[in-house]
C-alpha cells in the first residue's frame, strides 16, 4: 500500500459514495486509475463492502445497549444454538466473544427501553445457554466512527 492508496481509502472510508472523478481530482489521478486501484483494494481484501450507513434517530432507534454475557454451559450445540439465535436478531448489531468475566459482548439497539425489555426476557434470556447478563444502556455518544485507523505508509 502506498501513499495514494492510504488517500484513497480515507476518502472512501469518509464517503463512499464519491465518484471516481471527484476521487481523482482529489487524489491527483486519472478516473481510470482509481478505478484500477479502487478494484485492487478490493481484491486484495482492504475494501470489505460499500454500505450506506443509516441513522438510528431517523429510524425510530432510541435505545442502545452493550450487553455483556456469560454462558451457562459450553457444550458445543448450546454455543452452536445461542449463536444461531443471537444471528437471527435484527437488533444485535454486534457479538463479540471476549476474555474476562462475560464470554459475549453485544451491541444492541431498539425502538425504546420497552422494546429492549421484551428482546432481553424474550430473546436472549429463558433459553437455559445464558447464566447472566450485564447491560449498560448508552446515555450519549461521545466518538462513534465506522473509519479505522490506517496504517502509516512505508518505504
Amino acid at each position: 500500500m502506498d501513499k495514494l492508496d492510504r488517500q484513497l481509502l480515507a476518502l472512501l472510508q469518509a464517503d463512499a459514495s464519491r465518484a471516481h472523478a471527484d476521487l481523482a481530482k482529489l487524489v491527483g489521478l486519472s478516473p481510470s486509475q482509481i478505478s484500477r486501484r479502487v478494484a485492487r483494494l478490493e481484491a486484495d481484501g482492504y475494501i470489505r463492502a460499500t454500505v450506506a450507513l443509516l441513522s438510528e434517530a431517523a429510524l425510530g432507534l432510541q435505545v442502545e445497549a452493550y450487553v455483556a454475557v456469560a454462558m451457562a454451559s459450553y457444550a458445543p450445540d448450546v454455543v452452536r444454538g445461542f449463536h444461531a439465535r443471537i444471528s437471527a436478531l435484527d437488533e444485535v448489531l454486534d457479538c463479540r466473544a471476549t476474555t474476562g468475566d462475560s464470554d459475549y459482548l453485544l451491541r444492541i439497539v431498539a425502538r425504546d427501553l420497552a422494546s429492549y425489555s421484551r428482546l432481553m426476557n424474550e430473546q436472549l434470556l429463558g433459553h437455559g445457554d445464558v447464566a447472566s447478563v450485564r447491560s449498560s444502556v448508552v446515555l450519549d455518544r461521545i466518538k462513534h466512527t465506522t473509519s479505522l485507523p490506517l496504517p502509516p505508509v512505508t518505504g
